[in-house]
């Protein structure tokens, strides 16, 4: 059973999931609640398979960090992405962009399936370059340090990002596509995409997955990019498919080895609560 679990979790539960958001398309559900639902269930699922196959006991032991947490969350995942969306939709019809620029462009005449896999290699180029100038240049680094902060990884750790740090992910990832003219359906599948992935990717389940590791950007190779040393963390720089990694030679997949159970960003006494999270990149 636990070997079932290990191999066969994430795979199914993330083709259910796009499942779900491709039936509530079909039956025209709002795509905010569709997103929401297939967002609340992975979350419950995750939760629980981290109590039943956890990678490590220790992991799932509270630092003081859930509350610092749920607020990344509330900010970064749900209000700041919202807020950035419309500001560029009202932007672009402002300028006129929708008209000269996005609508026409994008193949929206291709099966839904086929967008989507144009959808991820366009917007996560952007995405795995930002990634990895975040890694290397030291301002950018202060802002991305508040992502690498925790000391365990378990799935609210998807939520941690500086303001800022979203900010930019955002315009690289998904503004060249809003720009070419991706429609909500897309888009929809694009951002169930993201956020199931996002869960299992920090989670602290026991996870394998074998060759789809070359597809996926899954938690048996992020906890790498997580460790405390430059050499392992300074990899697997893909926030959603490992491509651009394999594109870039920047995947590191010791097949021998699994990753460490300690992880942090190497900074000593890094503020734990969220407003000094917030303050942290402007300090010295």
């Amino acid at each position: 059973m636990r070997h079932l679990i290990t191999y066969a979790l994430f795979p199914c539960t993330f083709l259910a999931a796009l499942f779900a958001a491709w039936f509530s398309i079909q039956a025209e559900v709002s795509h905010g609640l569709s997103l929401a639902a297939i967002t609340g269930i992975t979350i419950i699922i995750v939760a629980l398979f981290e109590r039943i196959h956890p990678e490590h006991e220790t992991w799932n032991h509270a630092q003081g960090d859930v509350v610092t947490d749920l607020w990344h969350g509330l900010v970064s995942n749900i209000t700041l992405p919202e807020l950035l969306k419309l500001g560029l939709m009202t932007a672009m019809l402002a300028s006129g962009l929708e008209k000269s620029l996005g609508f026409g462009l994008w193949p929206d005449d291709w099966a839904l399936g086929f967008q989507l896999a144009l959808a991820l290699i366009v917007g996560q180029f952007g995405e795995y370059w930002a990634h990895r100038l975040l890694h290397t240049l030291p301002f950018l680094w202060r802002f991305h340090a508040v992502h690498h902060s925790p000391e365990r990884l378990y799935f609210l750790n998807a939520a941690r990002f500086h303001p800022v740090d979203t900010a930019l992910l955002f315009f690289v990832g998904l503004t060249p596509l809003m720009l070419l003219g991706a429609g909500p359906d897309l888009m929809l599948l694009m951002m169930t995409w993201i956020s199931v992935h996002g869960l299992f990717q920090h989670c602290n389940i026991h996870l394998r997955l074998g060759p789809l590791n070359y597809v996926f950007s899954m938690a048996e190779l992020h906890r790498w990019h997580h460790s405390l040393k430059l050499e392992e963390a300074n990899k697997n720089f893909g926030n959603n498919i490992l491509f651009w990694d394999l594109v870039f030679g920047t995947v590191y997949w010791p097949k021998d080895a699994d990753a460490s159970e300690r992880v942090g960003n190497n900074i000593e006494g890094y503020p734990k609560t969220y407003l000094a999270q917030l303050m942290a990149p402007f300090r010295r």
